[in-house]
């Protein structure tokens, strides 16, 4: 039986459409009565270090790459790899050739110095018979140097031959460079800028400060400026001290009146614990700058005049903490060594027994490292 298709009414015709409008233009500068509610600020990535170290002596050529451009001392971060190669003047009765990788910390206690090995790695380039290499896997301390404590690092190849007269017994030349060992590490989360208003953010964002007011993560980068919020509560008499404008000669608000000071700054703190004996030294690192955040308040003149316990007013400053000293090496912690780093609000009276205001000091520790936050990954 022949089978009949069956037949199709036409397609109707497609629907016409307009084009679409075009996509409007954006830019990253913002218009009047626009503002910036949340920015990432993207880190372009590090250059690769391309340069090469030599040490060269009359026997034994050392070269080591991925190093920086004419440093004068090799520096190796954490998991770093050490890369480069050997030449020797003469393998004439060569026995072996090892590399060794040392660290050495020497803490100074009452009187007396200890030092301790933390490293002691050591690899067998080329050997007649066949060793397996050492290897001492732990957390080690990063190059640092004080009063307190010192901890160095020295990479060593040791070419054996055996001795002339003595074939049993083994001849060394042993070329030593010291290396410089700079762990890097970096806060979880960025920091706001410095640039945009406190009044501005705890509202919008208050989980990005931890009072103070500091930035919440308590981690920050050595190569950027810590914002902060400073406010004072108190009986209007208590704040009128402070009302004065801040003396150009100081670096610091130390208030015209000359009654009292305010001091935002950082202290690294170096302990050194042996035993039962513990060694503390201070230092400041960076110093704050402060700033009036707000106008201030209209009945400001009559502060000293308003009796004691009557009202509760507020005076508030926006600052920046800035290092002054050049600070390299972040907070780090071993068994007889930690380096340790608070924010430190001091208010203290210039004439203690004239001023009504007792002495303050509040220590905030924080965490400080050696790169800033990035949103790309970074092999160090």
């Amino acid at each position: 039986m022949e089978s009949i298709p069956p037949s199709y009414a036409p397609s109707p015709p497609s629907p016409s459409y307009s084009p679409s409008p075009p996509s409007p233009s954006y830019s990253t500068q913002l218009l009047p009565g626009e503002q910036t509610v949340e920015e990432t600020r993207r880190q372009s990535p590090q250059a690769l270090n391309t340069g090469v170290f030599r040490r060269i002596t009359d026997s034994t050529t050392l070269v080591l790459r991925d190093q920086q451009p004419g440093s004068i001392t090799p520096v190796y971060g954490r998991n770093g790899l050490v890369r480069g190669h050997i030449s020797l003047r003469s393998s004439e009765g060569l026995v072996e050739v090892t590399l060794k990788l040392e660290g050495h910390l020497r803490l100074e206690t009452s009187g007396a110095a200890i030092t301790t090995l933390v490293a002691s790695d050591s690899y067998s380039l080329w050997s007649s018979s066949s060793t397996e290499p050492y290897v001492n896997l732990q957390p080690l301390p990063p190059s640092f140097e004080h009063k307190l404590a010192t901890c160095t690092y020295t990479l060593s190849v040791v070419v054996s031959r055996p001795r002339r007269f003595l074939s049993s017994f083994r001849s060394s030349d042993c070329l030593v460079v010291p290396v410089c060992y700079h762990p890097r590490s970096r806060p979880r989360t960025p920091m706001l800028p410095s640039d945009v208003p406190f009044m501005t953010t705890v509202k919008s964002s208050p989980e990005e400060w931890h009072q103070l007011f500091i930035p919440s993560s308590q981690v920050y980068p050595l190569s950027e400026t810590i914002p902060f919020h400073l406010q004072m509560r108190a009986p209007s008499s208590s704040l009128a001290p402070f009302i004065n404008k801040s003396a150009p000669k100081h670096g610091l608000p130390v208030l015209s009146s000359e009654e009292i000071t305010i001091r935002v700054y950082l202290l690294r703190q170096v302990v050194v614990k042996i035993f039962e004996e513990q060694k503390l030294s201070n230092q400041i690192i960076g110093e704050g700058k402060l700033t009036y955040s707000s106008p201030l308040p209209d009945n400001h003149h009559s502060y000293c005049n308003v009796p004691l316990g009557e009202g509760i007013d507020c005076l508030d400053w926006d600052g920046e903490l800035r290092y002054t000293e050049d600070v390299t090496v972040g907070s780090f912690a071993t068994n007889p060594l930690s380096v340790r780093d608070f924010i430190v609000l001091s208010l203290e009276p210039l004439q203690p027994l004239k001023c009504p205001l007792l002495a303050s000091k509040h220590l905030h520790p924080i965490r400080l490292v050696t790169d800033p936050w990035s949103d790309h990954a970074v092999t160090w």
